[in-house]
């Protein structure tokens, strides 16, 4: 079931980051999309894109292809929320997934500049007892499970995929990459960072964009 869009200039991927990492998106705390992680180290650099489309159940949605507006229509249920005005303004839908242990949030985002398509995904595991709320409903069981098109997704990843996205075998706190290239006469720039806590991923944060 994919969803396609027409293609138009994304939004730069630092003006995006900067937008999820807005402080002003704590209003409403595990309603909203949590900041952008600040790592320490410089992100590893990847020869490939990275980035896959979102798999929710048998549903499709491509970074910087699929809209908001359509994944939502598409999902059957859902919000679509705002935050800020102008070239600041972030539009997002978010779900809870709640047959996972520890249950999951999942937030697909939208930059004012990317005219409502989904340049990013951030996910999260939410503490003891959190559950769904009027803005971040259950994402219905069809739509269920969620994942990467390459099987990237919260809890503990397998050795070959630490291997695909390079990462170490071993790492706390932050990982991160970062991948440039060429397509035509648009620059793809993605960038993923993963939380890790005792060896599990806890929270992702995915970009993906295409600029002139």
């Amino acid at each position: 079931m994919p969803i396609r869009s027409t293609r138009r200039r994304a939004a730069p991927l630092p003006l995006l980051i900067m937008l999820l990492g807005a402080g002003g998106l704590h209003a409403d705390a595990l309603d909203a999309p949590p900041p952008w992680p600040s790592t320490k180290d410089a992100p590893a650099t990847l020869a490939a894109d990275p980035v896959r489309p979102l798999l929710l159940g048998a549903l499709r949605v491509g970074l910087d292809r699929s809209t908001l507006a359509a994944t939502r229509d598409a999902i059957g249920a859902g919000a679509l929320q705002r935050h800020g005005q102008g070239t600041e303004a972030l539009d997002w839908l978010c779900y809870t997934v709640p047959d996972t242990a520890p249950v999951q949030r999942l937030w697909l985002t939208s930059s004012e500049l990317s005219r409502g398509r989904i340049d990013a995904v951030v996910a999260t595991e939410l503490p003891a007892a959190a559950a769904a709320t009027p803005r971040c409903p259950e994402l219905p069981a069809r739509f269920r499970p969620v994942r990467f098109d390459d099987g990237l997704w919260l809890g503990t990843p397998s050795p070959e995929l630490r291997k695909a996205l390079a990462v170490p075998a071993r790492t706390g706190g932050h990982f991160s990459s970062l991948f440039q290239g060429q397509s035509g006469n648009l620059q793809m720039v993605s960038s993923t960072v993963i939380e890790f806590r005792a060896g599990r991923a806890v929270s992702l944060h995915v970009a993906h964009s295409a600029q002139n």
